[in-house]
């Protein structure tokens, strides 16, 4: 039987690089989705949870969480901006397995991401914390 890489990834395991540029389309498209008078104005930066967002999808099927029989919740997200992100402006990110235990039926795990631009230069962060049930956690 094959499990999910959330089953076998040890602490210090890195993920991506992922590419989570933005198009100006898909900008668009983000904003709309999350609209209402309470969305910020950004102009021709993006918000960063739509990069966050990005990044959180590529991980998820990197780790396998689509796998059939899997239940999975995402308990916690901290995200720290250090710069305004420009619409196209070319963004990696990288996760780092920050912690992975098992408590029970569930995998409790935790993704540190660092967000970076062209030049190497870490634009922001974010943590994520999800929870995994399964009979094999």
């Amino acid at each position: 039987m094959t499990y999910p890489l959330i089953s076998t990834a040890t602490v210090g395991h890195e993920f991506g690089p992922y590419d989570v540029t933005i198009s100006s389309n898909t900008a668009k498209i983000y904003t709309k989705a999350i609209g209402g008078i309470e969305s910020p104005n950004y102009g021709d930066s993006q918000a960063p949870l739509i990069l966050v967002a990005v990044a959180l999808t590529k991980l998820i099927d990197e780790l396998g969480l689509f796998s059939g029989g899997l239940q999975t919740i995402h308990a916690g997200q901290e995200v720290s901006w250090i710069r305004p992100v420009k619409i196209g402006e070319k963004i990696d990110a990288r996760g780092k397995l920050a912690g992975n235990s098992i408590r029970g039926n569930n995998r409790f795990a935790t993704v540190k991401v660092s967000y970076n631009d062209e030049t190497g230069t870490e634009v922001g962060s974010s943590s994520t914390t999800i929870i995994v049930s399964s009979e094999h956690a």
